[in-house]
């Protein structure tokens, strides 16, 4: 998990101005967690609390109202409805707030269960689905088997079969999850260290943000994080989130 509030904040200022440099600073002023690591601290609250899902990320989400980069206009819409209903997205939201579930079940088929149940209270549509699943999976698969890369490309080729040729071109933003967990399939694979592995995806442009979260939370579950990356995320959390964030770290020793 905290891979992916890391990745967050990595990603978090080339989200509307996507960078070319190759050296480009993993730390730096200007950079904080945005919606998408408040939802994942949702997510987290969910396992911790008991609550479902869903009412987690209306409590979590409506005591921060405006993290940096905004919630999408789908979630935002659901937030703040009076009878709060699935709005089949397919958006890459369900994917980028779901590896809690990666680090806190040990059991496979509990796992995907309850990323399945993460990801419907709004992402119903089956690509919403598959993409939490998928990312889910790929943490689980990663934190027990971080040495067994064919493995981990045979498990991800059952939920995209032809994410090896998935190609994408620098300028292109798109926020869907058939897009962007094949993408960062690709960086792990690749990858040989959590950092380059986030840099190698932010340079690829696009929703840096959500693709730093979900692939920092596979590189996480590979390679662990860096403690003066993980410092940077973590000190721009509020006291609330910082609460949560602690207590679930405590109970499944997270360290990716």
């Amino acid at each position: 998990m905290i891979g992916a509030l890391t990745g967050d904040y990595v990603g978090s200022i080339y989200e509307f101005n996507n960078t070319r440099d190759a050296n480009f600073p993993l730390i730096e002023k200007g950079k904080e967690i945005t919606d998408d690591s408040v939802c994942t601290i949702a997510v987290a609250d969910a396992i911790l609390s008991g609550i479902s899902y869903g009412e987690a990320l209306h409590e979590v989400c409506l005591r921060h109202p405006h993290p940096m980069g905004a919630y999408g206009s789908g979630f935002f819409s659901w937030l703040h409805s009076r009878k709060p209903m699935p709005y089949n997205s397919c958006g890459n939201g369900s994917a980028m707030r779901v590896s809690p579930v990666g680090w806190a079940f040990e059991k496979e088929e509990v796992v995907l269960a309850e990323a399945e149940k993460s990801a419907e209270c709004t992402h119903n549509h089956p690509e919403g689905i598959k993409g939490a699943k998928a990312t889910a999976h790929a943490v689980w698969f990663l934190r027990h088997y971080k040495n067994d890369l064919e493995g981990f490309k045979r498990l991800m080729s059952e939920y995209y079969p032809d994410w090896e040729n998935f190609k994408k071109d620098f300028d292109s933003f798109n926020s869907l999850c058939q897009n962007t967990v094949p993408l960062c399939i690709q960086e792990v694979v690749r990858g040989t260290s959590y950092e380059e592995t986030l840099r190698n995806t932010i340079l690829r442009g696009g929703d840096t943000d959500t693709n730093g979260a979900v692939v920092g939370a596979m590189a996480g579950a590979r390679w662990g994080v860096p403690s003066s990356l993980w410092q940077a995320a973590y000190q721009t959390l509020d006291e609330d989130l910082r609460m949560i964030v602690d207590k679930f770290l405590r109970k499944y020793q997270v360290v990716g």
